[in-house]
């Protein structure tokens, strides 16, 4: 049985394989030959790629043994195999035996996607580190989406994966964000405290004890037309939250294709959310660390002062 499937993203299009009897006890990589009419090359190219999953786990050994009934899923990844992304030195923040701190840039995802594993910061990260050691060792702990850009930190040796862990567990990592808005927002300060649940395949605001508790609070930095810019500071840490709190009170993220609708501004523009700053404990030698990571360049321009160091 062979299924093609697709939520309208190309990035997210698969084909599903159920294995049949033909070939129980053949390799991952006859059943790409013979199924989906790839060369041998092909093939070995897709599965290295990270894009080719067995009954749900990533599988990248073309001698990787099928059962009958196994259900084979290709995620196609619709720019290709391209290997183009690479960590820059220059955009590292701080860097010890540890932990690493990177400002991410837009349009990379913090980790593997299902049809790309080479294309992401964690993937990037151990490149970066096997060059100087190996085996290369690296946990994240914190994720930023795929346009949001800033302050992602690791640990970088398994010394400090689990202080850096319980720090995030705990919420004792203090993070402050950036964002421009649509519209002027009549406070100057607010919080934002509404749960945030999952339905029909995508996060949403919900009524309270209907979702996973979430709490922002927001500062207006700058007002300017019809825009503001304003300083996020998540107090719990739920997917897209400051996204999805700020599109609930009216004012969506300018860029935020996903959660801007109408009212969002200049929705050609890119997503204009920054991870500004983290401040921790650093998890092996309890110093206080406090990273941040510059504006991007091509945001609007604000005066001198606007933004709090």
């Amino acid at each position: 049985m062979t299924t093609i499937w697709s939520d309208g993203s190309r990035a997210k299009a698969f084909q599903e394989v159920q294995v049949p009897a033909h070939l129980n006890g053949r390799t991952l990589g006859a059943l790409l030959e013979q199924i989906c009419l790839l060369s041998p090359e092909e093939a070995e190219d897709l599965l290295d790629f990270g894009s080719v999953h067995v009954d749900g786990r990533r599988q990248t050994r073309s001698d990787f043994l099928l059962a009958k009934g196994s259900r084979v899923r290709i995620y196609w990844p619709w720019q290709g195999t391209a290997r183009t992304y690479e960590l820059d030195p220059k955009r590292l923040l701080y860097r010890d035996r540890w932990i690493l701190a990177y400002n991410k840039e837009a349009g990379i995802p913090s980790q593997a996607t299902p049809a790309d594993a080479y294309n992401n910061l964690y993937a990037a990260v151990l490149r970066y580190l096997a060059a100087e050691r190996h085996p290369a060792y690296a946990a994240l702990h914190q994720r930023l989406d795929r346009d949001t850009t800033g302050v992602i930190l690791l640990a970088v040796h398994k010394k400090a994966n689990p202080g850096l862990g319980a720090a995030f567990q705990a919420r004792r990592v203090k993070k402050i964000y950036l964002a421009w808005v649509a519209g002027s927002p009549f406070r100057d300060h607010w919080v934002t405290d509404r749960d945030i649940g999952r339905g029909k395949g995508a996060y949403r605001v919900c009524a309270r004890h209907s979702g996973r508790p979430a709490r922002t609070a927001f500062r207006v930095l700058f007002r300017d037309q019809d825009r503001a810019l304003v300083e996020a500071r998540p107090l719990t840490g739920r997917t897209h939250q400051i996204r999805l709190h700020l599109s609930s009170e009216g004012h969506p993220i300018v860029g935020d294709r996903l959660y801007g609708g109408d009212s969002a501004p200049a929705r050609a523009e890119p997503l204009r959310l920054h991870a500004y700053r983290l401040e921790l404990e650093h998890p092996v030698t309890r110093q206080p660390l406090r990273l941040k990571a510059p504006v991007p360049q091509d945001w609007p321009p604000v005066p001198p002062g606007t933004i709090p160091d």
